[in-house]
Order: structure tokens, then C-alpha cells, then sequence
């Protein structure tokens, strides 16, 4: 997916922010292949570093790119995901996302306005594998 492809899918979820940083999503454009449709973006801090959480058709992907580190990207697929939970606070809130081997993804200061637009991203149905 292009840079230009990522902005127009993103105003079409209404998320476009200049809240998410740049480089995160030039990598996340890299990172989407063409086809796989991106349905929630949200950032939030997971394990000491922010991070983007992007949730497509297909996959679940984490991704760091910060200034000072080299990327650092988790790709997994939908289905591994077993439970996932969006706990709305005040200001921010947190996410959750348990794969189907018990690791463990917990976002902290998350966007708690895309509750419903991160919880219609995981529950949309898998594409056919075939």
C-alpha cells in the first residue's frame, strides 16, 4: 500500500491525525500488502515505547519506529488472536490482545474515542483462505 493509499483509507475511517507519527506510518504503508484492507489505527504505549496498533482484514500489526531505534514490527494474523478487550478510561484507555498461545499485548493511553471503530476492526469476518 502507498503512503497516499494509507491517508485517503485513513480520512475514509475518519482517524487522519497529525496525533500518529510520520515515520510509523511510512513503515506501516511498507508493511500493508496490496489487497489487505486497513480497518482501525490507534496508538498507545506498549512495553515502554510508543506504538502503533493497526488491525486490517487479515492481520494485527505493532509497530515502533522511533528515532533512535531501528523498526520494530509484529505482524500476526487475525485469527491467532484468542481475546481482546478495549477498557474505556479517562482521558485515555487501554487495549488488550491475547494470541492463541497466551502472549500478551497490552497498549496503555489509547485513543478512547476509536472504542467502537477498533472493536468493528477485530469483529469483521476473516477473508476465505481459499
Amino acid at each position: 500500500m502507498n503512503r497516499t493509499a494509507l491517508d485517503k483509507r485513513m480520512r475514509e475511517l475518519s482517524i487522519y491525525s497529525d496525533f500518529y507519527y510520520r515515520k510509523e506510518l511510512g513503515a506501516l504503508a511498507q508493511v500493508i500488502q496490496d489487497g489487505e484492507q486497513l480497518n482501525c489505527i490507534l496508538t498507545g504505549v506498549h512495553e515502554g515505547n510508543r506504538k502503533m496498533l493497526a488491525i486490517t482484514d487479515q492481520r494485527v500489526i505493532i509497530l515502533f519506529a522511533g528515532a533512535l531505534a531501528a523498526k520494530n514490527v509484529t505482524v500476526m494474523r487475525r485469527s491467532a488472536i484468542s481475546e481482546y478487550r478495549f477498557e474505556k478510561k479517562l482521558p485515555f484507555s487501554n487495549v488488550s490482545l491475547r494470541t492463541d498461545s497466551g502472549t500478551e499485548f497490552v497498549f496503555t493511553n489509547t485513543q478512547r474515542s476509536l472504542k467502537e471503530l477498533f472493536e468493528w476492526a477485530m469483529q469483521r469476518p476473516l477473508p476465505d483462505a481459499g
